[in-house]
């Protein structure tokens, strides 16, 4: 089983929330999100959106994946940090492919310095 996983029905009850305070009705808002009306009776049925579906519910909804995931790790803080700050220095929009690659380089030198001292 995935150790992360979509909680569809806090997603899906989000998303109705949003979409009833705007008065769309499912095939507006799917028109709009430039998705399958089916999505939203998949999700109401508790199957998991794709994923570019995902992102884009969660642009529409101004959230971050956090809010509507759920994890068998107890804590973010167990991840192993050199993956989360690659993850974080790929996604920045500021820094190119090239930059980040650099600095994940850098920082993995300096990290393994670091952890050989202990």
């Amino acid at each position: 089983m995935a150790e992360t996983t979509v909680d569809v029905r806090a997603l899906y009850d989000a998303v109705d929330g949003k979409r009833q305070s705007k008065e769309l009705s499912w095939r507006e808002l799917a028109g709009e999100l430039q998705i399958a009306p089916s999505t939203f009776t998949r999700m109401a049925q508790g199957r998991r959106p794709d994923v570019d579906t995902f992102a884009t519910l969660l642009r529409w909804l101004g959230e971050t994946a956090d809010k509507f995931t759920h994890s068998e790790r107890k804590k973010i803080r167990d991840a192993e940090p050199m993956a989360m700050i690659s993850s974080y220095l790929r996604s920045a929009k500021n820094v190119s492919p090239g930059e980040a690659a650099a600095l994940e380089q850098i920082i993995q030198a300096a990290y393994r310095h670091l952890k050989g001292k202990k």
